[in-house]
């Protein structure tokens, strides 16, 4: 059995803001870190990277993140303990397609008061209001999210299956927001309704990223949501997403995060290739 750890994506959350403080909601707007969320990531980076190496730098084949100045520098502190020489290791891609859900005309407002808005237009008569199947007035739709979540996620896996069929250690780390990556995380392991690629946005290629070395990929099918994932992810949290039975054909939620446990025993075919923390 190959002894290359199972790829892993881990998905990193942009640390406090003002907004993220008090509920607001923050799609395009540039928000920069609070002090406090300055300190939050560093704290991180080295916990993750230093202290308890829940994340060998060394296997961290690529960083993408969304375009958000809150994803970018959280970049940077996350990944300052690493040396110039891990970094070279990687490369980091700005990637359009994870940016925060585009809120149109709730940008800015808390839940309450799009709650009112939306009643004042006289929407919402028969339920109440709920993104992941309404989406947003003059913003993105569910389906326009979903799709542009699917195919981040399809360029990410195939380059997970290229890495694993070259015998190459492949942790991908996704920087980006609150809804985004919490939708992201449903739609790894394909929760919600799917579709295919039919109308000429479905099946364009935006070119969300410059970047020669990553494949774009070309989606006949997609999948959005129209409930509640029901996943949580606060300001600066992380969580791990990948693959059951170190089968690249069963994309799954790692339930221990970065926390994880050797397998006892040695290595079944329900266990992942746990490396040293020691090793390079």
């Amino acid at each position: 059995m190959s002894k290359v750890p199972t790829p892993r994506c881990i998905i990193v959350r942009h640390g406090q803001t003002e907004w993220s403080k008090s509920g607001h909601y923050t799609g395009k707007t540039d928000l920069p870190l609070t002090k406090y969320g300055e300190g939050q990531m560093l704290r991180t980076g080295k916990s993750i990277f230093e202290n308890n190496r829940f994340i060998n730098p060394n296997h961290i084949t690529y960083v993408f993140t969304s375009p958000r100045l809150r994803a970018r520098r959280t970049v940077e502190l996350v990944l300052n303990p690493l040396t110039e020489e891990q970094r070279s290791r990687f490369r980091i891609i700005v990637d359009e397609d994870l940016a925060e859900w585009d809120y149109g005309d709730y940008e800015g407002l808390v839940t309450d008061e799009i709650v009112e808005l939306r009643h004042s237009r006289g929407l919402d008569r028969e339920r109440p209001w709920n993104i992941w199947s309404d989406g947003c007035e003059n913003g993105e739709s569910t389906h326009e999210i979903g799709l542009r979540l699917s195919r981040a996620i399809a360029r990410i896996q195939n380059l997970h299956k290229k890495h694993w069929e070259e015998g190459i250690p492949s942790d991908i780390m996704v920087f980006a927001h609150g809804h985004a990556l919490r939708y992201f995380a449903a739609l790894w392991f394909q929760l919600g309704e799917e579709k295919a690629c039919e109308t000429p946005e479905e099946r364009a290629n935006p070119h969300s990223y410059d970047d020669d070395t990553v494949p774009y990929v070309q989606l006949e099918k997609y999948n959005y949501l129209i409930k509640n994932p029901n996943f949580l992810l606060d300001a600066g949290g992380l969580g791990v997403l990948s693959y059951a039975h170190r089968n690249l054909h069963e994309p799954s939620l790692e339930l221990a995060g970065t926390f994880l446990c050797p397998p006892e025993g040695g290595v079944g075919k329900h266990s992942k290739v746990v490396p040293s923390r020691n090793d390079a």
